[in-house]
């Protein structure tokens, strides 16, 4: 974990292996367009789930009618573990 108070980041995980981190965009339904220049997310949910005796933690996110984007990662019990941990500092500085 690291910590970078400038910025408000509370901190970050080292992913061991980041060949189970998978981004995905699709951009409309028949083109490949999303609309204006840097069209922001107006959608968003996370999930969480198993796979494999992993933890799997999945953000999708919709822009407008047609750019939907994902990110999905599978987690180590370890780096949950880690992840709960910034979770439970990131709300607690919030809640002060």
């Amino acid at each position: 974990m690291t910590d970078d108070s400038e910025t408000g980041t509370i901190g970050s995980i080292d992913v061991d292996h980041p060949e189970r981190v998978g981004v995905g965009v699709t951009r409309g339904e028949t083109e490949r367009s999303i609309g204006r220049p840097r069209d922001y997310p107006d959608r968003a949910d996370l999930s969480v789930g198993t796979v494999e005796g992993r933890i799997g933690l999945t953000v999708d996110t919709m822009a407008g009618d047609h750019g939907t984007g994902h990110a999905d990662v599978e987690l180590t019990v370890g780096e949950a573990r880690e992840l709960r941990e910034l979770l439970e500092e990131a709300l607690e500085s919030v809640e002060e």
